[in-house]
């Protein structure tokens, strides 16, 4: 690699033709230590090469520093920013709240559902999943009183509505691709 040692002087790459030839390998092996951040490799690559034409462009050769050096700084800002951003944009990132009942088709406000009557719920919900929204959202009770009804703790109620919920969310999400 034409990187500076203490013997030779300061090389930096002419063109970016020459930067990727040289430098290619230095950024695929850092995108390939985030492989199992939940982001494919290639798009992990691609963001590597982006952070080292940055590097190449911000590259200051006046102060002595090996241009790998401080390529590798740039590489994984970008690669890290790409884990971040998929991260923030993941399932497991959004906020979950009532609001995503919304989108479930009920009757009208002016309309009062009777007890029997039973949320418009996806298929794809669980039976247990599915007695929680409706005992939560339709007749109001508390997660204590889900819990005493079906036998089952507080936090497990609290933790099959999330689930619920969650995959609510992600039929939506799947409605507006």
């Amino acid at each position: 690699m034409p990187d500076h040692t203490d013997n030779s002087p300061i090389t930096f790459p002419a063109n970016g033709d020459q930067l990727i030839r040289d430098y290619r390998n230095l950024a695929y092996s850092i995108a390939y230590t985030y492989r199992y951040h939940h982001v494919p490799l290639e798009d992990l690559q691609q963001e590597s090469l982006i952070g080292l034409w940055e590097a190449y462009t911000h590259f200051d050769l006046s102060r002595n520093v090996k241009f790998s050096t401080y390529a590798v700084y740039w590489i994984k800002k970008y690669v890290l920013a790409a884990i971040s951003k998929e991260h923030g944009q993941s399932l497991n990132a959004m906020e979950l709240n009532e609001d995503v009942l919304k989108a479930i088709e009920q009757p009208a406000m002016d309309t009062v559902m009777s007890s029997q009557e039973e949320l418009d719920l996806p298929h794809c919900i669980p039976q247990t999943e599915r007695q929680i929204l409706n005992l939560c959202y339709q007749n109001r009770y508390t997660i204590k009183e889900i819990a005493a009804q079906l036998s089952l703790t507080n936090e497990k109620v609290k933790q099959l509505r999330a689930k619920a919920l969650r995959r609510i969310k992600v039929l939506q999400i799947r409605k507006m691709d």
